[in-house]
């Protein structure tokens, strides 16, 4: 019987989704996953997808195995990759990340013959009017595939400068490309002061750039740098008052500073906090949650989501040289000048006049949107245009139920959908990095599988 259920289909192959087969594959060995993505690399995704080994990752090499019951896994396979002994504190570039993704995914086809990769475009996704719980994927060439569930595991795309009137003339920080031609002395604007804007100006260092770099955003606030967690016990936190931002807020402040008296690194309490931000971002108000993002989401982020030392501290060598400077406002204007672009940039500084910036080439860094959108992307347009998706009313995301269903416009659950990756944002609000999305993939793949085992016959397909 089960040899005959419909396929489940996996849209999106960086690490959730590869995650996501993985797991399901591991559940439902009898199942056919299929997992499609349309470029031809398959694992790694637009994060660790990178060639570049000055590229490195944001958490230590003994916070990122896929697997967080051995959390040793990912240090193994670096050690044996590199050919040395990889410590759990180091911060390894991005690609070896990457290889092991591709090493993931390779040994999960090579166990589980029904696991399979199709490069393919998913285009459209068709409900059964006959059966509730099935679809159809419509992709590129016309062909359809009737599935029992979908996964949408799209992961991050697009750009969250893609929205500016300005985005055309940019180049992005992701792309190789980027920096082609560019003379070594010529001035640059990065757009952003993000991670993302990390990796642009270390690509520029690589390539031998001498210019001035100028690298903006509207708080122009940089990431802290990680520091290695002090000696010091951390106090407790599930006092904090879910429904009420501000009390949290001054609570989170003062359990800071006390940490901070006795020895303590204030890194520690963000660490500690981690566990507890998706249930205090689900209960607080619809008010509350525009405050968080408008006044204390850019600081936040930037304690949150630190930088690996290495990386910061080229930040602060260019800073201290007179390379890169660091400015704070929006871009109001860019108007072509000879061979050199002119940017107007607004300071959130009312008395003073909008700052100018001259670039050869301005980079974008702003990292990738969270308004979906914003996106052009054929799939994701007809799923907003059908109803079988909605994002949220800040557009983190799109709206999930606790089982990763996704909400349709009516407010539904569609029984055949399911979310995981960055668009759980908007359920979770911390939905981006590794140590959160590899606990999500794995309850997702529990959760179809059971959801199929408890009804054998519910999805088989229909015999000729």
């Amino acid at each position: 019987m089960s040899s005959t259920r419909l396929p489940i289909a996996i849209v999106g192959g960086g690490f959730s989704g590869t995650l996501t087969a993985i797991h399901l594959a591991k559940r439902l060995p009898d199942t056919s996953i299929i997992l499609f993505e349309e470029s031809p690399e398959v694992g790694p995704g637009l994060a660790y997808g990178t060639g570049s080994s000055d590229h490195l990752l944001n958490v230590r090499a003994g916070g990122m195995s896929a697997f967080p019951e051995r959390p040793d896994h990912f240090r193994i396979f670096a050690s044996q990759t590199l050919g040395r002994e990889v410590e759990a504190g180091e911060f390894l570039p991005r690609s070896i990340y990457g290889t092991y993704l591709r090493s993931l995914l390779r040994q999960a086809l090579e166990r589980h013959p029904r696991l399979e990769v199709r490069h393919s475009s998913v285009v459209d996704l068709v409900a059964d009017s006959q059966h509730p719980d099935r679809a159809s994927l419509v992709l590129k060439d016309g062909s359809t595939q009737q599935v029992s569930r979908v996964v949408l595991a799209t992961g991050n795309r697009g750009s969250a400068f893609r929205a500016s009137l300005w985005s055309s003339h940019t180049r992005a920080a992701r792309d190789a490309d980027a920096y082609d031609g560019l003379h070594p002395d010529a001035p640059v604007v990065v757009i952003g002061t993000a991670l993302s804007m990390i990796d642009a100006v270390g690509e520029l260092e690589r390539r031998g750039h001498r210019g001035p770099i100028h690298i903006t955003s509207r708080h122009g606030l940089l990431p802290h740098a990680y520091a290695p967690p002090s000696n010091v016990p951390v106090p407790e936190l599930d006092h904090l008052p879910d429904s009420n931002l501000r009390k949290s807020v001054r609570l989170f402040r003062q359990a800071i500073a006390a940490h901070e008296a006795a020895g303590g690194n204030w890194r520690d309490l963000f660490a500690a906090i981690r566990p507890y931000t998706p249930g205090l971002w689900q209960e607080l108000s619809k008010r509350d949650r525009k405050r968080f993002l408008r006044f204390i989401s850019p600081f936040w982020e930037i304690h949150r989501h630190q930088s690996a030392p290495e990386t910061r501290a080229l930040i602060d060598r260019l800073i201290l040289s007179g390379r890169l400077t660091v400015h704070r406002g929006a871009l109001v204007s860019v108007e072509r000048k000879g061979e050199h672009w002119s940017l107007e940039f607004a300071t959130r500084t009312r008395h003073l006049p909008n700052r100018t910036l001259e670039a050869a080439r301005i980079i974008d860094a702003t990292g990738p949107a969270r308004d979906i959108h914003t996106l052009r992307h054929p799939l994701l347009v007809n799923l907003l245009r059908r109803g079988f998706i909605t994002t949220d009313e800040h557009r983190l995301g799109v709206e999930t139920l606790a089982d990763y269903r996704a909400v349709q416009r009516d407010g539904r659950p569609t029984p055949w959908l399911h979310v995981v990756g960055p668009m759980l944002r908007a359920r979770y609000f911390e939905a981006t990095a590794v140590p959160e999305l590899r606990l999500h993939t794995a309850a997702l793949a529990a959760r179809i599988a059971g959801e199929l085992e408890k009804s054998p016959t519910a999805d088989l397909a229909a015999v000729a």
